[in-house]
């Protein structure tokens, strides 16, 4: 037994009542109980850890943990340790645990931002708000995670310009929305743009801590805007340009609802930094939807997964006339 199983069967200190739902994601499950949520991962083998091995599930879980409480101190209230003891799991010190699991705060998530570009207009001060808190927290994660990750920090621009091409890869996966033809073509036009524009051929001041930007993890709550489940599995995909986060949500308001909303990040943006020349959000906000549209692909929805690849259709049109 482990500490889902565990849960499942109401064999854990402290839980001797059914579970009011219960969620499974493809490395976890989520039981909701009344206010609160427990999130226990799997003991299986993913692409990026081997969650089988205790010592592996035990540094994946807590930093997962560590950065999500980082981003959503409200939501994410407790790492807790668990050992087996007499047929259930019982609540131990750090070092003697065998397993995890997380405590949240249950939530409402038909406020996250997917939620909100499929049925309404997202209102502005949310949006300037959900700037300068994106940067404050990523400000922080960059504190705490900055030396561990330092070699994708010393490859400063040459990283960046490896993660942006890299999303082409995922992207020959997403037909039938994006033809290859079509991946072809943005994987041509963001090389030679990569290459041959200034910005990424000169240290990027503002390279960054960054975390999982795809909108069903953005909340925007009664005491402002919060994430969720932010931790980028592979430590490659943890550090990128900051503008490049910000990038990743100005796209999909631009795909799924205004340009003039997308709009608004980047003047927030700009209050605050020095906001890069037109081509740069061109090249960060294609990269983000090929990122999109096999995701939309995997999760079976078809409509979302082709309204982002007219949205890569149309920047690689805007590319094609800033490169000629």
């Amino acid at each position: 037994m482990n500490i889902v199983t565990a849960l499942e069967n109401l064999a854990v200190e402290g839980i001797d009542s059914e579970h009011d739902r219960v969620i499974e994601t493809v490395l976890s499950k989520l039981f909701v109980r009344g206010p609160k949520v427990y999130k226990a991962y799997k003991h299986r083998t993913a692409d990026f850890a081997d969650l089988t091995d205790r010592q592996v599930r035990r540094t994946y879980i807590a930093e997962d943990f560590f950065w999500n409480h980082t981003m959503a101190p409200d939501v994410y209230l407790e790492l807790r340790h668990v050992a087996p003891k007499e047929g259930s799991f019982v609540h131990v010190e750090q070092d003697e645990a065998e397993d995890w699991y997380i405590v949240m705060k249950k939530i409402d998530t038909s406020h996250d931002l997917m939620c909100i570009l499929r049925h309404t207009i997202p209102n502005k001060e949310e949006l300037r708000d959900f700037v300068h808190t994106l940067q404050e927290r990523l400000a922080s994660l960059t504190t705490y995670r900055q030396s561990e990750l330092e070699h994708f920090f010393s490859r400063n621009s040459d990283h960046v310009r490896s993660e942006v091409l890299g999303v082409c890869e995922w992207a020959y996966t997403a037909t039938p929305a994006l033809s290859t033809d079509d991946v072809s073509r943005a994987e041509s036009l963001l090389t030679h743009t990569l290459k041959t524009h200034a910005y990424w051929n000169k240290p990027i001041e503002t390279m960054s801590i960054i975390i999982d930007m795809n909108p069903e993890n953005i909340l925007f709550l009664t005491d402002g805007v919060s994430f969720i489940d932010v931790m980028p599995p592979k430590a490659q995909w943890r550090v990128h340009d900051r503008y490049f986060a910000l990038c990743r949500t100005s796209a999909d308001i631009s795909a799924l609802s205004t340009k003039e909303g997308a709009d608004v990040l980047h003047e927030e943006y700009a209050r605050h930094n020095t906001l890069p020349d037109h081509p740069v959000r061109v090249v960060y906000e294609l990269a983000s939807g090929l990122i999109q549209v096999p995701y939309r692909h995997m999760l079976g929805q078809p409509d979302l997964a082709h309204t982002y690849a007219n949205f890569v259709r149309g920047h690689c049109d805007t590319l094609e006339e800033i490169c000629s």
